[in-house]
This record gives structure tokens, C-alpha cells and sequence, in this order.
């Protein structure tokens, strides 16, 4: 899983990278060897920039109770936060539905360390950092699954890994940088998806995709197993 981080890549900043690679749809590796095979964005996001996850100027043009909203979450979910960064969207889901149990995954140790050092975080029983390499034990179990800023730079393991996280009746909310949407925060366009390209991606999964209103600067998609037969597109 690449760690998802829900990354604005610096706000305001010039969209510059700290990688020297060039856009590739092929076969691809990081820097420490993950195959990101399908993954837009050709490496993940440096957690040494991890403090600009937590600015707050980020709810500005996506808010937490946006998110919550779009999410629809049943009372009493499995809600799992897929590629969570430094649990920022996590903290506020957990916090403002105390009903719900948070699962804030990421593969990257140093990541959900910054997660369990806030103090908020260790104030919600509701919510659990869990690294990648203990994802097996949700199999199944997700309700809802958040995948916030990160379907550019997931490979297809991983949205596979995602897909194997659901319920049948589950759903993946899918909230990313909108590449049509000319915008001055985010990384550069060509390292993100339009709503079209996206939702042809996770119907070649085999995902029933839903397109629902734009946000400010994102497309959102909401993907299940159940309607596979009607929305799957043709192969």
C-alpha cells in the first residue's frame, strides 16, 4: 500500500518533488523497492514533508463533515482510513462518531508514530493505527473504506489489498486531486486521474462505481462489489 497521506504536496508551494522521476504507467518502483505497478504518481509521499498533512488550512477546501457526509457510514461500522498519513481525517471521523470504529492504516511506521503522538488521538478509543503488514485481520470486515488522496499513487496491489478489506455490501469513498481542475495546491496534473480516468481504472477491478459531485478541487467516487454485473466496464 502506498501510504496514502491525503498529500496537498505543500500548500501554496510550487508543486515541486522531491523525486527525479518521470510519469510512467509501466512497471515501477520506489525508492525502497515497492512495486507501484498502476500507480500514477511514480513515488510516495516523503515522510520527512509530513507536517504539511496537518495544516488546517486543508479543511478549508475539503472539511471533515463533507467527508463524514459523503462517507454514509451505518451506525456501528468497521471504517477503515486507507492510507491515513498523520490520521488526520481519522481523528475527526473518530471523533465526530463515536459509534464507529476507525482502523487508520498506513504502511509507513514513522507516519502512524505522529498519529499516536497527538493528543487527540490518544484521547478516542474509537480509533486504532494499524500498519499495513497487520491488514490481513480487517479481511472482510470494512464498511466503509476512505481512500483520501491516495488512489494516484496506489498500485494495483494495493487497490486489490483495498478491495479484500470490504464487506460484500461495503463501499471505498474515493475523494482525489482532480486532474481537470486547474488548481494552485496538489500535485502536478499529470501525476493525478479525472473522475473518467478513475472510475475506468476501478471498474477494471471489477468495482461498481458511482460518480457523485465534485468538491472544490477533487473528484469523488463511490466503489462497491455489489453492482460489479450493471457498472463493470466491458472487457
Amino acid at each position: 500500500m502506498s501510504s496514502g497521506d491525503h498529500d496537498d504536496h505543500g500548500l501554496g508551494d510550487s508543486h515541486d518533488h522531491d523525486h527525479a522521476h518521470k510519469h510512467s504507467h509501466g512497471h515501477a518502483h520506489d525508492h525502497n523497492g515497492e512495486d507501484r505497478h498502476g500507480a500514477r504518481q511514480p513515488a510516495r509521499f516523503d515522510p520527512a514533508r509530513a507536517a504539511r498533512l496537518d495544516d488546517p488550512r486543508r479543511f478549508e477546501h475539503l472539511a471533515p463533515h463533507q467527508v463524514l457526509e459523503l462517507l454514509d457510514a451505518p451506525r456501528g461500522a468497521l471504517v477503515i482510513d486507507f492510507g491515513t498519513g498523520t490520521g488526520i481525517f481519522a481523528i475527526e471521523i473518530a471523533k465526530h462518531r463515536s459509534d464507529l470504529r476507525v482502523i487508520a492504516l498506513d504502511e509507513q511506521p514513522g507516519m502512524l508514530e505522529l498519529l499516536r503522538a497527538k493528543p487527540a488521538a490518544r484521547n478516542l478509543g474509537n480509533l486504532e493505527a494499524v500498519l499495513t503488514d497487520e491488514v490481513e485481520r480487517f479481511a472482510g470486515l470494512g464498511d466503509r473504506i476512505l481512500a483520501l488522496n491516495v488512489l494516484h499513487e496506489l498500485g494495483d496491489e494495493a487497490i486489490k489489498q483495498m478491495i479484500g478489506l470490504l464487506k460484500p455490501d461495503g463501499e471505498v469513498l474515493f475523494i482525489d486531486w482532480d486532474s481537470s481542475i486547474d488548481r494552485p495546491i496538489g500535485p502536478p496534473k499529470d501525476h493525478t486521474y479525472d473522475a473518467a480516468e478513475a472510475r475506468a481504472r476501478l471498474e477494471g477491478f471489477g468495482l461498481g462505481v458511482e460518480l457523485l459531485p465534485a468538491l472544490k478541487y477533487h473528484f469523488v467516487l463511490r466503489a462497491s462489489k455489489t453492482n460489479v454485473r450493471e457498472n463493470a466496464a466491458p472487457r
